[in-house]
C-alpha cells in the first residue's frame, strides 16, 4: 500500500474502461485510502466491446461503484475533456462532493496509431490527438492547480506519456508529437508548481494490454497485410520481460508518485515498459 494517501482526494481521467489504464488507477488510488473522481468519455453501450457488455459494464458509473466497495468515496464523471468548460466543471464538482484537490492523473488520451504517415492523415485527426492528448492535459490540470494552490496543501500532478514520447515511432503521428509533449509539460510544470509543495511528474508506458492497444494492433495489421495477432507477437517479442504490461502495472507506479514516498520527486518521467529499450 502506497503511504499517505489516506483521506486524499483524486481526479482520474480516461476511467471508463473495463481494460483500461485509468480505471486501474482509479482502483488502486482508492485501495490505499484515497476518495476519487472518475472521469471518462460517454460512449452507447452498443459501442461496448463484447467483454465490457458481458459484464454489464456503465463506464465511469461501474469504476465509481468498485470504488465505494472499497470504503472510498467516489464520482463518476462523463466529459469531454477537449471541450474548455468541462475542465472547470470536473474541478468544480471535485471541490462540491469532497472539498479538496490533491491529485491529479492526467491518463485520458487518444491514438490513431499503426496505419498512416504524417502526409496521410487528415488536420481533422491531427488536431483531435492533440486537443485529447495535450490540450485537455493543460485545460485540467490548470484548473486544478488553481484549487491546490489556493488550498495550501501541496499535491501531485501525474501525467501518462508513452514509450512513444521517448523516442520517435512511425505512423504514430500527432499521438507520438503530443506525448513528447507531455514530458516537456511536465518537466516546465514541475518547477513551476514547486513553490507550492506540489509534485509534478509521469509515467510512460510500454506496450499494455487495453483495448486501445488492440485497435493500434488492428491499425498495423492493416498497413501490413497481416493480423492483429502477429502484429501482438512480434511486439512482445521485442520486451525483455517477455510480456505486455497490465494496466495494474502502471497503476502502481502512478500510486508511487502520489504517495509520501515521491514526495521529494518531480519533473521526472518513468519508463514502465518492461525492459524495452529506449535508445
Amino acid at each position: 500500500m502506497a503511504p499517505g494517501l489516506e483521506g486524499k482526494v483524486a481526479i482520474v481521467t480516461g476511467a471508463a474502461r473495463y481494460r483500461g489504464i485509468g480505471r486501474a488507477i482509479a482502483v488502486r488510488l482508492a485501495d490505499d485510502g484515497a476518495d476519487v473522481v472518475a472521469v471518462g468519455s460517454p460512449r452507447a453501450a452498443a459501442d461496448y466491446p463484447d467483454d465490457e457488455k458481458s459484464a454489464g459494464w456503465r463506464g465511469v458509473a461501474s469504476v465509481a461503484a468498485e470504488i465505494e466497495a472499497l470504503g472510498r468515496r467516489a464520482l463518476g464523471i462523463d466529459a469531454d475533456l477537449a471541450k474548455p468548460g468541462e475542465a472547470d466543471r470536473i474541478v468544480d464538482a471535485t471541490i462540491d462532493a469532497f472539498g479538496r484537490v490533491d491529485i491529479l492523473v492526467n491518463n485520458a488520451g487518444l491514438a490513431y496509431c499503426g496505419e498512416r504517415n504524417l502526409w496521410e492523415i487528415s488536420d481533422d485527426e491531427w488536431y483531435r490527438v492533440v486537443d485529447v492528448n495535450l490540450n485537455a492535459v493543460y485545460l485540467l490540470t490548470s484548473r486544478a492547480l488553481r484549487k491546490m494552490v489556493d488550498g495550501g496543501h501541496g499535491g501531485r500532478i501525474i501525467n501518462i506519456s508513452s514509450s512513444a514520447g521517448r523516442i520517435g515511432v512511425p505512423q504514430y503521428g500527432a499521438y507520438c508529437a503530443t506525448k513528447f509533449g507531455i514530458i516537456g509539460l511536465t518537466q516546465m510544470l514541475a518547477l513551476e508548481a514547486a513553490p507550492h509543495h506540489i509534485t509534478v511528474n509521469a509515467v510512460a508506458p510500454g506496450s499494455v494490454d487495453t483495448d486501445m492497444m488492440d485497435g493500434t494492433f488492428r491499425h498495423m495489421a492493416s498497413r501490413f497485410n497481416s493480423e492483429a495477432t502477429v502484429m501482438k507477437q512480434a511486439v512482445v517479442r521485442s520486451i525483455a520481460l517477455g510480456r505486455q504490461g497490465r494496466p495494474d502495472d502502471i497503476a502502481g507506479a502512478v500510486a508511487f508518485f502520489a504517495s509520501d514516498d515521491a514526495a521529494w520527486i518531480t519533473g521526472q518521467t518513468l519508463n514502465v515498459n518492461g525492459g524495452t529499450p529506449m535508445d
